[in-house]
């Protein structure tokens, strides 16, 4: 969207225009041993998920698409959204004051704020220092199990798109068993020789220490 665009925008929804809401840097880490995923965002400004206009639209959303296949692009030809296992909804946080994820297909009537998507399948609190973005979910969630799935993540002002990143999710590093026995042996060996070192110069001791539909 363009810069006129959210201009547009705002004077429709009788906001105060502001820099457009942008994706700087994201990822999805996963910790396979906790069977759980930390996403980060770092906006290009602080967002405003609790401003809402008429139509009960944020001032600032996301929404994370979710396909275990870790297939890109995420809306290949025909398939309807039949790729996605999840919807992960930013536009909720002003209704309870976590992020929700819902399954991508409702069966029966739409629930209150689900933007026409489906069921709840679990809430997950989160973080906003200053523009970063933080919250973790299992996997069970999202509907993935071994932690290699693929996402869009969309911007949205007022219902507006304001900005789209697709991407896969990383799995974290673990370190070899020896390897952090080594360091362990080190850090001890470390503190030890530390601690002789302060004895010597001072013997006296002293205490320290959670959209509309595209």
């Amino acid at each position: 969207m363009s810069l006129l665009g959210s201009a547009l925008i705002a004077l429709g929804t009788g906001q105060i225009a502001q820099a457009v809401l942008l994706v700087e840097s994201e990822s999805a880490v996963v910790n396979l041993d906790a069977q759980e995923v930390t996403f980060t965002v770092n906006f290009n400004r602080v967002p405003d998920f609790f401003t809402v206009d008429q139509f009960d639209r944020q001032a600032d959303s996301f929404q994370y698409y979710i396909d275990p296949s870790g297939e890109l692009p995420i809306f290949r030809p025909l398939s309807a959204y039949s790729n996605l296992s999840s919807i992960i909804r930013g536009e909720e946080i002003n209704v309870a004051g976590d992020i929700r994820i819902r399954d991508v297909f409702s069966v029966g009537s739409f629930e209150p704020n689900s933007g026409g998507w489906g069921k709840i399948r679990g809430s997950v609190p989160y973080s906003l220092d200053g523009t970063v973005l933080k919250f973790s979910a299992p996997l069970q969630f999202i509907g993935d199990s071994d932690g290699l799935f693929s996402y869009q993540l969309l911007l949205t002002e007022f219902g507006g798109s304001s900005d789209s990143v697709e991407n896969k999710s990383t799995i974290a590093s673990v370190p070899e068993p020896n390897f952090a026995l080594g360091a362990l042996t080190f850090g001890a060996l470390s503190v030890g020789l530390r601690r002789k070192r302060k004895h010597k110069l001072a013997p006296s001791p002293v205490n320290q220490y959670d959209s509309v539909k595209a």
